[in-house]
């Protein structure tokens, strides 16, 4: 199966989302990205925008976490990964949502500096020299679920602990 692979550089046009899987029910971090084409006009010499792109990166896993935790609208970024068209249609017409399934995503830093800390992914970044990912699948999920105080909202955690459960049971009979 051939599978077609891009690198984008563009600005968040809003906060990513959190969002779970369908059928999973896994949480992944949604991040719509507007990538300008521009090009330098010959005659005046000035850079004009001659069209705008409008893709959402999927960031699954740690890396939905930490985007969660880096980016907020407005960051510039950089996405590379598969690209996926989806087509949709509704009572307003259809169209096609053009998607990447992220493989590494980060700030760009044409025009300016980004901080990096390294840390475990979830809403407690402890910095640490050595990372090594947890083998507790719900840890990151709770720890993306807490406010700003750290508090965890039981429903919401109860049923991401239930949909974790039901994961772990279906990878086992799967295995059997």
């Amino acid at each position: 199966m051939v599978e077609t692979r891009m690198t984008i550089a563009g600005n968040l046009t809003r906060d990513p989302q959190l969002r779970f899987g369908r059928n999973s029910g896994r949480p992944f971090a949604v991040l719509s990205v507007a990538v300008n084409n521009r090009r330098q006009d010959k005659e005046s010499g000035q850079w004009v925008t001659t069209g705008t792109t409008y893709f959402d990166v999927l960031c699954m896993r740690e890396k939905g976490a930490n985007a969660l935790l880096t980016f907020k609208k407005g960051d510039p970024v950089i996405a590379h990964g598969k690209l996926r068209l989806q087509p949709w249609s509704n009572e307003q017409g259809s169209g096609v949502n053009v998607t990447i399934d992220a493989d590494a995503v980060g700030p760009d830093v044409s025009f300016g500096t980004a901080p990096f800390t390294r840390g475990r992914p979830g809403y407690g970044l402890d910095p640490v020299d050595d990372y090594e990912p947890s083998g507790d699948a719900e840890l990151g999920h709770l720890e993306r679920l807490a406010d700003a105080n750290g508090e965890v909202d039981d429903d919401a955690a109860a049923l991401i602990l239930a949909r974790s459960e039901q994961d772990t049971d279906e990878e086992d009979q799967v295995a059997a």
